[in-house]
């Protein structure tokens, strides 16, 4: 839920809070917190980024000055620096109790691989030891961002395919969803909708279970995120490894087994196994994360389209200022238009700006909606600090028809939030295959290491009404926003995603079909603000160099 901005050349780190003319510090309600205000719209509708950002920095600065700076031990040997990370992330990430983390057992586990790539200079053997051990952290926001590559550590790992993809069916049968045009595989006489039943002798879901994840892109957070990217990762290899492969051939009962070789397909059964984001997008086989995936899933700030009956699609891709104004336009079109139906496409959104994501909301809601209490760990008392709150309040516009909410596990962060306020209060529906990442803590960028990488992590928590942690995924990977209408993952809609349909929107549009009713035009909200005093999101803004 913090914001990944991203500015060439600068690296920055903010912490988000606003100071608005209706803002004060403290409340009984959040002792301690340093701001107040009523409406997370306000610096939105104001239209004024620079006085937004100044009041930003303004909020602060009182919690900055107890704010550990930015760790560098990017001039210290491979071993020193990973010792320092491992004892940094020890003590201050924010979820090590909530996630059941054994950190010593991590620390054995990757340290000698630190050590031998120290020994023999391997920068890609030093940069996939570190992967794994934060990877081994089951938090999309856990990660490492290369400034400088991967110094060939994925190709050498993943470069290779055997010209097919796999995909898990809710029924748990595991098909073949992809076959290259002319591979071995093809060849072979390999199938859409052939039954995998085994990969090197090992039973097909023991073999998922047992893939490495450390190239996924967007790491998951939750059981059935892990499972994807995990079938998606094990029909790929280095280039000329073999695998012996189990097939059932649709009605033929006795299954055979064939041998397929790696070769460079330049990662084509990733990007054809992406279907979730109802495109083709080559996420893992991209150069650069930060800057080669969105365009592939969009190169607008927000996609803006009326569908067939009069339903509005809109596709939210971050929570960054200038996505506002489209936003409201988009709204206040629809409300024009009388639309029966808005569809929010949430399934590539990186986050950005808490208080965006709390705004979006108010759009929809129809009273005041509690949206969160942001924290800080303690170190010292193992406890969660309140820092701020916000509040979700009904906006003036709002629509007020039916909403289908579409997420993935690539909706990350503060591109949860407004699927959370949707699922609290019962305003329209998420509508998916997947539920979302499971990543919504405080983070932002915790230490250099050498060879220029910068380790994220968070060291803070979004707690509900209640103080719980809330979005974020527990010690049995159990998070994130859920579908409350789950499409079906079967043969036929799974065929009808890799001929081009975006079936999730089917889903979503016919749901819209069964909610029609006269739909009333925007009125204002008779709701008035909560008595209790709120406070401010605490978001966090990182600015680095490049392209989210």
């Amino acid at each position: 839920m913090n914001a990944r901005f991203v500015i060439p050349g600068v690296l920055l780190l903010l912490l988000t809070a606003g100071v608005f003319p209706v803002a004060a510090a403290g409340s009984d309600s959040c002792p301690g917190c340093g701001m107040v205000w009523t409406d997370t719209c306000v610096p939105f509708e104001r239209n004024n980024e620079t006085a937004y950002n100044e009041e930003l920095i303004a909020a602060f600065s009182p919690v900055a000055a107890n704010k550990t700076p930015l760790a560098d031990y990017s001039n210290r040997s491979l071993s020193e620096a990973f010792l320092s990370l491992h004892t940094l992330i020890n003590e201050r990430y924010a979820f090590t109790q909530w996630r059941s983390v054994d950190f010593d057992a991590l620390y054995k586990t990757w340290a000698p691989a630190i050590a031998d790539a120290e020994k023999k200079q391997d920068k890609a053997a030093y940069y996939r030891a570190l992967r794994g051990y934060l990877v081994a952290i089951p938090d999309g926001h856990v990660e490492v961002l290369d400034t400088n590559g991967d110094f060939g550590a994925k190709y050498a790992d993943i470069g290779g395919g055997y010209g097919l993809a796999l995909t898990r069916l809710d029924s748990g049968k595991v098909i073949v969803s992809y076959v290259a045009n002319g591979s071995a595989a093809e060849t072979a006489g390999i199938r859409f909708g052939d039954e995998v039943t085994g990969w090197n002798g090992v039973e097909i879901h023991d073999a998922i279970n047992a893939t490495s994840s450390i190239w996924a892109v967007k790491k998951p957070s939750t059981t059935e995120g892990l499972l994807l990217q995990k079938t998606r990762l094990l029909t790929r290899a280095p280039v000329g490894a073999s695998a012996s492969v189990k097939i059932t051939y649709g009605a033929i009962q006795h299954p055979r087994t064939m041998n397929l070789m790696a070769y460079d397909d330049g990662y084509d059964s990733l990007k054809k196994s992406s279907f979730f984001l109802g495109k083709e997008v080559n996420d893992i086989g991209a150069a650069n994360r930060l800057t080669d995936i969105q365009p592939q899933v969009s190169t607008d700030t927000l996609t803006y389209r009326t569908l067939p009956g009069g339903y509005v699609y809109i596709a939210i891709y971050d929570e960054a200022y200038e996505v506002y104004e489209p936003f409201r336009a988009a709204m206040l079109d629809a409300n024009t238009k009388n639309a029966p139906g808005v569809v929010i496409d949430f399934r590539y959104n990186s986050g950005g700006d808490d208080n965006l994501a709390s705004c979006f909301a108010g759009w929809f809601v129809d009273k005041p909606v509690f949206y969160e209490y942001a924290t800080m760990f303690d170190p010292g008392s193992r406890r969660f600090t309140p820092v701020s709150g916000a509040w979700t309040q009904p906006q003036p516009a709002r629509y007020t028809g039916p909403v289908a909410v579409l997420v993935s596990p690539d909706t990350i962060s503060s591109g949860e939030g407004l699927p959370m306020v949707f699922a609290k209060t019962g305003t329209g529906k998420v509508i998916s295959w997947y539920g979302s990442n499971g990543a919504f803590g405080m983070n932002g960028p915790q230490a250099v290491l050498p060879l220029g990488m910068y380790v994220f992590f968070p060291d803070g928590a979004s707690l509900g009404q209640d103080g719980v942690v809330q979005v974020d995924s527990n010690a049995s990977l159990t998070g994130g926003i859920a579908p409350q209408i789950r499409v079906p993952l079967t043969e036929e809609t799974v065929a009808r995603a890799m001929a081009g349909e975006d079936v999730q929107l089917t889903y979503a549009l016919a749901w819209l079909d069964e909610q029609q009713v006269p739909v009333a035009t925007a009125t204002t909200p008779k709701a008035s603000p909560p008595v209790a005093v709120v406070v401010v999101t605490l978001g966090l803004l990182v600015v680095i160099a490049g392209k989210k």
